[in-house]
């Protein structure tokens, strides 16, 4: 049956053109429904991605007059399509896939359905350069006998596909990749592209992999293009369909998974133990992020993928403030961070601090460039000296509120002098943390002769970061949960979000390190007397005896 266009007669919302029409036409399209009209244009992604998910799912849609015309100038459409027909148990002919570029061969031919082995043997007899996808859907299947005529490198990522299938045969095939001698990375599920010819080796299983279970968890499709474009930033991984995950409707995590935020025992133990050389499947979320928070790039790099970089970013810049030498070792790998931009330029700015704080003055030497903003928090952890801040101040004026600013929490009367900054609230905070006087009443008298001292005191004129002059910088709690979470908090300062560090927000690592001390024992007793959470010290538990039927 041909899919309708725009077939008003059967949507209650009337018109199409309308936002709430074009919404009900594209949660119909990802059912294989109806093919939009529009396809064309920087604000069509939604239509697209719901197209691409209605051909994979639906056959009728695959092999309708009107998709597959569209195919013919679409090649993301093509490949879906294709792989449609595959899973159906149809091979696509050479005039559907036997381009030169290979550019509508698709990548995931294993979900959401399998094709026979026998339909898999006959794609990669047809077309060779596919054996390594269908050596995945092997994986995923189960389907030993063709797997082993492929002949292939022993392939991380069909390995990962393997042991996830929770097949008989996916088990054999998982063995068989393991005990080689060398594994590569031939398939990139990030670039989704195959590298046979010069594969990466020796390579390692780090639970990267976008295995089939984790296909089947869906979101329901975005009302908004920018809800889709914010959806792509915050992804925690591939998309190997190339159909961001949308659905008609949103679906869960597998029952048999474990929540998707909270850590197994298995998985906390990973955040105090060394990582194995091959990574089995787990969340790698608070991993990552206590290697960036800790500064350890080496157990970062083991572990890549899970969150995007710009969430890292946060992580990193923090530390960079609190540990000089890890600059050096991230000047080789910041080329990762360079399409999140404003990341990048977080991490820049915390570079720069740290520089300032060891008396580096290297970067003022000839002149600040205008065109990047400096850092405002200079004197934590490290106090700079009062020449380096003046050099600050001669070669960038721009900076004259952040020197200010480290000439009072540094106790530099002087070069305050020097300065002579206007009021601001900043600088009023900074002052009354102070224990010297002299600031604070000078603040005061210069806010007075312009009748200004009301604003000042209440933060109406606030323009900087006000948090960085708190006298706490990194605020810690007594929280322990029974749990932990999949991921680091953020901090809240008087129930506001705390951002000593600018706009890269303060991660809060003493929850997991709470966690990580905490006994079996005592996490038990927490979830047994406590409801799994205390916001007081743990004495109290240490009189508690558990039933016996649960020691």
């Amino acid at each position: 049956m041909e899919p309708a266009i725009y077939p008003l007669d059967i949507l209650d919302e009337s018109d199409p053109t309308t936002a709430r029409g074009r919404y009900v036409q594209q949660l119909a399209t990802t059912r294989g429904e109806i093919l939009p009209l529009h396809l064309d244009g920087d604000d069509m992604d939604l239509a697209r991605v719901a197209v691409i998910r209605g051909i994979r799912r639906r056959y009728e849609f695959a092999i309708s007059d009107a998709v597959r015309e569209v195919c013919t100038h679409r090649p993301e459409f093509a490949r879906a399509r294709n792989a449609r027909l595959i899973m159906s148990n149809l091979v696509p002919g050479p005039e559907d896939m036997d381009d030169a570029d290979k550019t509508r061969q698709p990548y995931c031919i294993w979900y959401p359905d399998f094709a026979s082995e026998d339909t898999y043997r006959q794609v990669a007899m047809r077309f060779p350069s596919m054996r390594y996808q269908v050596g995945r859907a092997c994986a995923a299947a189960g389907f030993v006998s063709l797997y082993t005529e492929l002949e292939l490198l022993p392939d991380v990522s069909i390995a990962e596909e393997a042991r996830e299938g929770r097949t008989e045969g996916g088990g054999i095939i998982f063995e068989t990749i393991m005990a080689a001698p060398c594994r590569y990375n031939v398939m990139d599920d990030y670039t989704l592209t195959i590298n046979a010819e010069n594969p990466h080796a020796p390579a390692f299983l780090n639970g990267d992999t976008d295995v089939r279970w984790r296909l089947a968890v869906r979101r329901q499709l975005p009302c908004m293009e920018s809800d889709l474009e914010e959806s792509r930033d915050s992804a925690s991984g591939p998309c190997i369909e190339e159909d961001d995950r949308v659905n008609d409707e949103a679906t869960t995590w597998p029952s048999w998974h474990q929540s998707p935020h909270i850590l197994t025992p298995e998985e906390a133990q990973l955040l105090y133990t060394p990582l194995p050389q091959d990574l089995p499947t787990v969340k790698k979320t608070l991993l990552i992020q206590m290697a960036a928070y800790e500064g350890n790039i080496d157990r970062y790099l083991h572990c890549p993928g899970d969150i995007p970089p710009h969430h890292v970013c946060a992580l990193l810049a923090a530390e960079v403030e609190r540990n000089g030498p890890i600059v050096q070792r991230l000047r080789a790998h910041i080329g990762t961070f360079d399409r999140y931009s404003r990341s990048f330029y977080s991490i820049k700015r915390a570079i720069s601090a740290r520089r300032i704080m060891v008396n580096d003055t290297q970067e003022f030497h000839k002149a600040w460039d205008k065109d990047r903003p400096g850092p405002f928090m200079i004197w934590w952890p490290l106090r700079p000296k009062p020449d380096t801040l003046l050099e600050v101040l001669q070669k960038a004026p721009s900076m004259k509120q952040q020197v200010a600013a480290a000439a009072i929490v540094c106790d530099y009367p002087c070069l305050y002098d020097m300065v002579n900054p206007e009021p601001n609230h900043t600088l009023w905070l900074a002052a009354r943390n102070s224990q010297n006087p002299f600031y604070l009443q000078d603040i005061k008298k210069k806010a007075t002769e312009k009748d200004l001292l009301q604003d000042i005191c209440s933060g109406s004129m606030m323009d900087y970061e006000p948090e960085c002059v708190e006298r706490e910088l990194e605020p810690t709690g007594e929280s322990l949960w029974s749990w932990q979470e999949g991921g680091l908090t953020t901090m809240t300062s008087h129930g506001y979000h705390y951002d000593p560090y600018g706009d890269t927000g303060a991660p809060e690592a003493s929850p997991a390190e709470r966690y990580v001390w905490a006994s079996p024992s005592l996490l038990r007793k927490l979830e047994v007397f406590a409801n799994g959470v205390t916001h007081e010290p743990t004495s109290f538990l240490e009189d508690k005896t558990l039933p016996e039927n649960d020691q």
